[in-house]
């Protein structure tokens, strides 16, 4: 930021509207003058607070982590039964995946766009996926402990599956599909936990 300039913005909120923008488009889909006026600042103004589009990109990424996967999970630390919840976060994707937009997941769609060809990316990404399998584990061994899992069924193996289903109903949801066809998928995944 230009010294003696006072920020007019809000950061958090352009941060989520930069987000927005490239959970619907990409990252290689999104031109800087998009950004610039789905942010409503100025270019100057987002080299000056968040460097440039590749920078912007991650700092998304954070955001998306703090805000969406933040709600996600807080769906896995409710009272009650540890399945249940797992089965609350399994439906919160679907349900993401399901937007009319038809946007499927950031985090997955990054993946897929930037994760073969950019290692700091692929890092981030599966960071945050990574975050999401470990909660979904702790999850399924508190309960087997709870009697709630079937006695074979490994808390480490089946978590590595869960969001293996969930990247996938991510990524169909990026696809115009049949709406018929998401709660069957879903139904099969919930099925896992059965």
């Amino acid at each position: 930021m230009s010294k003696g300039r006072l920020r007019t913005f809000d950061e958090q909120i352009v941060l989520d509207r930069a987000m927005q923008l490239f959970w619907l488009r990409g990252y290689e889909g999104t031109s800087l003058s998009q950004l610039v006026d789905a942010m409503g600042i100025s270019r100057q103004s987002l080299y000056d607070t968040f460097g440039n589009k590749r920078a912007l990109f991650l700092r998304t990424l954070e955001h998306y982590q703090k805000t969406q996967l933040v709600e996600g999970l807080a769906l896995l630390t409710r009272d009650g039964s540890p399945v249940e919840n797992v089965k609350a976060l399994l439906r919160f994707f679907d349900a993401l995946a399901r937007d009319s937009r038809a946007r499927g997941c950031f985090v997955a769609n990054t993946l897929v766009e930037l994760g073969p060809h950019d290692a700091e990316i692929a890092a981030v990404v599966r960071g945050i996926l990574a975050t999401l399998q470990g909660a979904i584990e702790a999850n399924l061994i508190d309960a087997k402990r709870a009697g709630e899992l079937a006695p074979h069924k490994q808390p480490d193996e089946l978590a590595a599956a869960l969001l293996n289903a969930v990247l996938g109903i991510a990524v169909a949801g990026r696809l115009a599909h049949d709406p018929n066809e998401s709660p069957l998928v879903l139904a099969g995944t919930l099925r896992m936990l059965d």
